[in-house]
């Protein structure tokens, strides 16, 4: 329901290196990779599991792209990062891969393992950015806070259209 396109095990209370991607190809959005040396398109790796996932960016201009994330229903913001990346993990038969991407791919796989190491997309964030949404994270916060302690979980609204 939440169209998310990655999501880390952080997010849903569990304390281990692990995220999955599910990164739809799309005309407007170009993404290439190459998996330990051989070019692949990308469809053939979704949905991907990463295990123990490291991220090294490739020399490659950053560029600004609007993010969002189901720990943050209905906020979004620019944030800065590599276009291209190489990233070691293993999979789910503790094979270790390297994979090296960009595109939506790379920013994908890098706000996932930003989870896995205690970031958030909007620690990554301009202070201008942040600035503009800083009103609906702590209007959020106060949503969660008061869910939990009622005893539920916190209501995420329908997306809208």
């Amino acid at each position: 329901q939440a169209e998310g396109i990655g999501l880390a095990a952080q997010q849903i209370g569990q304390a281990i290196r692990f995220c999955v991607i599910d990164v739809p190809e799309h005309p407007e959005y170009p993404m290439t990779c190459i998996l330990d040396g051989k070019p692949l398109s990308p469809s053939l790796l979704m949905p991907m599991a990463l295990a123990n996932p490291e991220v090294l960016p490739l020399l490659s201009n950053e560029y600004y792209y609007e993010e969002g994330c189901l720990s943050f229903p209905e906020i979004r913001g620019e944030v800065a990062r590599p276009e291209r990346i190489s990233v070691k993990y293993q999979d789910l038969d503790g094979n270790a891969h390297q994979l090296e991407c960009d595109g939506l791919l790379a920013r994908c796989i890098q706000h996932e393992v930003d989870h896995l190491n205690g970031v958030l997309f909007i620690d990554r964030m301009e202070k201008k950015t942040f600035a503009e949404i800083k009103k609906e994270v702590k209007e959020l916060k106060q949503r969660t806070i008061a869910s939990l302690k009622e005893g539920k979980l916190p209501e995420i609204p329908p997306r809208e259209e």
